[in-house]
């Protein structure tokens, strides 16, 4: 897993589900679902979402599994289908508990990327816990990604002061992605991300591009290492997002048709939707 290029005209790199639209039981303060207004209408259903899958030119698919994981099994079951039939790969982002517990996750999709942050419990962040989740992940067959949010100034310092360190050693994790909030809160501004990448000077020479990940926003917008990779979002309510993180749709879709034809030369943004202080 590398920091992905900027796809070219038409393409919508990335193209993310969301099927639910609402937070998880989590309910973490600084969820970009909470931040959502509520869809018109709930989930979307396995059909669709496959539907509008087989017809838009994505680079890969990517979709959100919360609990109660059991409801989302139709929807992950449809992506994968269209995912083998068009040779893309098929990401699910989730929590190490859900991963555990759920072991069909692994077995259908080709990445799992595991949340990684004390919201979602101390065993999330407990390098033994991590290698133990991703090793029974990667043996299903997936490949293991895990994702550290910087959620609050004190975890910031833990992954620079040495949590980042244990995660890439971690032979079962292809990859280790560091990520921000969105919006960023005033803590965690371009100065904060330049202090902390230069804590970890020494991994990001050795690994960035590699098994180090650096958040979007932060590559492209902060420390300026290509263009935005494009994260488009479909979602609950028929919803369209340019970008996965912003508060509002571009516009609601009638259908997989009707989708299709709206995004037909698309381009991803050329200015985030999160200013940079």
């Amino acid at each position: 897993m590398r920091n992905a290029p900027s796809p070219g005209s038409g393409s919508l790199g990335t193209l993310g589900f969301h099927v639910d639209g609402t937070p998880c039981r989590v309910g973490c303060a600084y969820c970009y679902l909470g931040a959502r207004p509520r869809a018109r209408e709930r989930a979307l259903c396995p059909e669709l979402a496959a539907e509008v899958a087989s017809k838009l030119p994505a680079r890969e698919l990517a979709v959100s599994v919360s609990e109660p994981a059991s409801k989302w099994r139709e929807h992950v079951e449809a992506l994968a289908r269209v995912a083998r039939a068009r040779s893309l790969t098929l990401a699910v982002t989730t929590t190490l508990d859900v991963t555990r517990a759920h072991p069909w996750i692994a077995q259908l999709a080709d990445r799992v990327s595991l949340s990684v942050d004390p919201a979602k419990g101390e065993d999330s962040v407990d390098p033994v816990v991590v290698a133990d989740v991703a090793a029974a992940a990667r043996r299903a067959g997936a490949e293991v990604v895990a994702i550290a949010s910087l959620v609050s100034p004190a975890f910031s310092a833990r992954l620079a002061d040495g949590l980042v360190a244990e995660l890439l050693s971690i032979d079962a994790l292809a990859a280790v992605a560091l990520n921000g909030l969105k919006p960023p809160p005033a803590w965690c501004d371009a100065a904060h991300w330049r202090s902390f990448c230069a804590r970890i000077a020494p991994l990001l020479d050795r690994h960035l591009g590699g098994r180090l990940v650096l958040d979007c926003y932060v590559a492209a917008r902060i420390m300026g290492l290509g263009e935005c990779p494009a994260k488009p979002d479909v979602a609950a309510g028929k919803e369209f997002r340019s970008c996965v993180y912003q508060r509002e749709p571009d516009f609601v879709f009638s259908s997989a048709d009707d989708l299709e034809r709206r995004v037909r030369g698309w381009r991803a943004p050329a200015r985030c939707p999160f200013p940079i202080v």
